[in-house]
């Protein structure tokens, strides 16, 4: 069983006196920053020259080039996109750290897959919010927590999980739970639902339209069945709350019968598990890494390709005219 702290287990005054300098001022960059500060920790923010940087100034933070701001900080949270770590962190930031500054990281991706090396003598961390960007603000200031997930990779002085624990705390993560994990354990979880459980997904509500619209069933009929009318969000939502199965009494008996039926047809399929393990171990021997990098050499052309390719289907022209009919309640967040 993962460890799990709350704030009754952290010292935030291990940040006392000292300077958190957050680089890129993104969704989760200002967030966090936001967060810290309310809680007391001084602040300055590391971007580019660019309309983040200018936010960031308008929210009232110190804001520097990257290189400038790493400098000041006592602990660097590098909150930059992971494809730009190979280039920008050994030039812009690791010259530029203080000699016992802590890095902390908010995904282990660069790390597990040496894509970048953190210069000796300094604390590796890692502190990975479950939770989107503007979530962790708006459940902050609600007063709630939100789950995160944070590691060690390195603790060059003692100190790295004191540090990163009152990180957890300092952006409100602990009043839920931070779930200590390490960079390899991180790294291949997310990426494997992310691939695993997003890919199914749009090959499973495509594949399920096509075959329903083959058969002769209205299109936008379908589209509304399979995703428009935002229930599969509210069964997602039970499902979370209360769990996979149990979220099921909230169904009619057909419907949970049928479901169950269906899962223990599909549940012993060979090719299904070898596929699985098959994704597995291409995270896992830094296979998909490979080719990842080699995608962004060449100017993600594949990407946009595969993007244009499910733009152009059916389904998505479907779900265009339904939200367009639903356009008055997705507005309002109803749906």
């Amino acid at each position: 069983m993962a460890k799990v702290y709350r704030d009754d287990d952290v010292d935030l005054s291990v940040l006392k006196d000292k300077t958190v300098s957050i680089l890129g001022y993104g969704n989760q960059g200002r967030s966090q920053a936001l967060n810290l500060r309310d809680n007391g920790i001084n602040v300055v923010i590391g971007n580019r020259g660019d309309d983040y940087r200018s936010l960031a100034s308008e929210d009232g933070f110190d804001a520097f080039d990257i290189p400038a701001a790493t400098g000041k900080g006592d602990v660097v949270m590098v909150l930059l996109p992971d494809e730009t770590h190979a280039n920008v962190l050994p030039v812009d930031v690791f010259p530029h750290l203080k000699p016992d500054a802590t890095l902390v990281f908010a995904h282990g991706y660069s790390v597990f897959y040496k894509e970048v090396d953190p210069p000796e003598g300094h604390d590796v961390t890692l502190l990975a919010p479950k939770m989107i960007g503007a979530a962790v603000r708006e459940l902050f200031t609600a007063g709630a927590g939100f789950p995160s997930l944070v590691a060690v990779e390195r603790d060059a002085s003692g100190q790295a999980w004191k540090t990163v624990l009152a990180l957890a705390r300092g952006i409100g993560s602990t009043k839920l739970g931070a779930w200590e994990t390490t960079f390899e354990e991180e790294t291949i979880t997310d990426l494997f639902g992310e691939q695993v459980g997003g890919g199914a997904a749009i090959v499973s509500i495509m594949r399920s339209f096509k075959v329903l619209t083959d058969a002769g069933y209205d299109p936008e009929v379908v589209q509304l069945e399979m995703l428009g009318s935002g229930e599969l969000v509210e069964v997602i939502r039970s499902q979370w709350r209360e769990g996979v199965i149990e979220a099921l009494s909230g169904h009619s008996p057909t419907s949970q019968f049928g479901q169950l039926h269906r899962a223990e047809e599909l549940k012993d399929s060979d090719a299904a598990d070898q596929y699985l393990k098959a994704v597995l171990g291409q995270l896992q021997d830094g296979s998909f890494a490979d080719l990842w990098r080699k995608e962004q050499e060449a100017g993600y052309e594949r990407l946009e390709a595969l993007r244009a390719k499910y733009l152009a289907n059916p389904f998505c022209d479907a779900s265009r005219r339904n939200r367009e009919e639903l356009k008055e309640v997705i507005d309002k967040g109803i749906v």
